[in-house]
């Protein structure tokens, strides 16, 4: 149910991927992430097909990857296996990354969800359904958050 009112909350968003705003395209990433489920071709139909976002294969195997029709500061990476969702951004520090993500997810239109630690201490988001959000810096090496850049990861394997 949450996810159905999740994908119509987006589909009947204004394609702000026109829009090289990567707030606005932090919150495509996080609705089609949280909203997906892990499932790759859910994901895929509400970016590329909703948003006109693309896809991108090429990269490291197992990994699908999205970019916004405009700019190229805000990316998705999601898992073929479904196992995780990842919304990255190389110029919206974690702080503020925090804030949209809480705001676009909070009910009515999202699920109701808890703060909590991960084992490394980051801040995540518990959701009702098993979901999880981590709060993170950007890059390869992600840290608990950045001044600079952020990312999300979306975490499955609770549901």
């Amino acid at each position: 149910m949450i996810r159905l009112a999740a994908v119509l909350a987006l589909l009947a968003y204004p394609a702000a991927s026109q829009d090289a705003n990567p707030n606005n395209q932090l919150v495509e990433g996080y609705m089609a992430c949280m909203s997906g489920g892990g499932q790759v071709e859910l994901t895929e139909a509400m970016l590329v097909d909703a948003l006109m976002w693309t896809r991108n294969d090429e990269g490291e195997d197992g990994l699908v990857y999205f970019y916004p029709a405009v700019g190229e500061d805000t990316f998705v990476i999601i898992a073929d296996d479904g196992s995780f969702c990842h919304v990255e951004s190389t110029n919206v520090d974690s702080a503020t990354a925090s804030e949209i993500l809480a705001a676009s997810l909070a009910p009515p239109e999202g699920a109701a969800f808890e703060y909590s630690k991960d084992d490394m201490g980051c801040t995540r988001l518990d959701f009702e359904t098993g979901v999880t959000a981590t709060i993170l810096s950007g890059g390869n090496d992600p840290m608990c958050g950045s001044e600079t850049d952020s990312g999300v990861r979306f975490d499955f394997s609770g549901t």
